[in-house]
């Protein structure tokens, strides 16, 4: 079922991915300013996704952080947006149109299995509805912590999990287990059902041809993290 989208949400979404930018080019608010020749409250604003940018404040954000327009103009043709000559292209609708490609205007449920502490952590996080995602129920093999709730979702055993998948035609799984049950698991839901499984465990699942595994590997980002600190 599509989800409206509005533009409070668009101007966030767009402030995440400047966010993302900036951090990725190692660049700060008040030298994007200065390269942009933006003054630096609107790119404030920008960032905290409280300001819909211009068109033309886009092109100068874009021109400082080395984005080249023609390729941007040739993905934006692969989606179906083609602008509107020398005046460039509605923020709103790119926005839109990007969100509608990549899905994130669709209702997508999931269910997410392993409630230690990063389980709990995804669970409590609010984001993931933005991008279409509702974590609609989570399992766990401890019995202490059945019954329980994390983030107001009321603790199921794995013993319910693949009649409940079943039930609600889930696709879509979230697995923060350990390593040791990981694969036993992931056969379970692979014959529940189960499309595609996003895999924030340290191990590589097999899986047969058709269905999805999305790794999650921390420690790869660790590693950069530490190579980074190094130099």
């Amino acid at each position: 079922m599509p989800i409206a989208i509005t533009d409070r949400q668009i101007s966030r979404t767009l402030a995440h991915h400047i966010r993302r930018l900036l951090t990725v080019l190692d660049i700060s608010q008040n030298e994007l300013a200065a390269k942009s020749g933006v003054d630096a409250m609107t790119i404030s604003r920008v960032i905290k996704g409280q300001q819909e940018p211009k068109t033309c404040t886009l092109a100068r954000i874009a021109k400082a952080l080395d984005i080249d327009a023609t390729q941007v103009r040739k993905d934006f043709a692969a989606i179906g947006l083609l602008g509107t000559g020398r005046g460039g292209f509605d923020v709103c609708e790119v926005c839109r149109t990007i969100r509608t490609t990549l899905g994130f205007d669709q209702r997508y449920e999931a269910v997410l299995i392993g409630t230690g502490y990063l389980g709990s952590a995804l669970l409590a996080y609010s984001g993931f509805a933005g991008y279409g995602l509702h974590i609609v129920a989570a399992f766990d093999s401890d019995q202490r912590k059945v019954g329980s709730k994390i983030a107001g979702h009321t603790i199921k055993s794995t013993m319910l999990m693949k009649s409940y998948i079943q039930t609600r035609k889930i696709r879509l799984v979230i697995l923060t287990t350990p390593v040791e049950v990981s694969q036993e698991l992931t056969d379970r839901l692979v014959s529940a059902g189960v499309e595609v499984i996003w895999n924030f465990t340290p191990t590589r699942l097999t899986v047969p041809e058709g269905v999805l595994v999305r790794n999650e590997h921390i420690s790869i980002g660790l590693s950069e993290i530490t190579y980074h600190l190094r130099q």
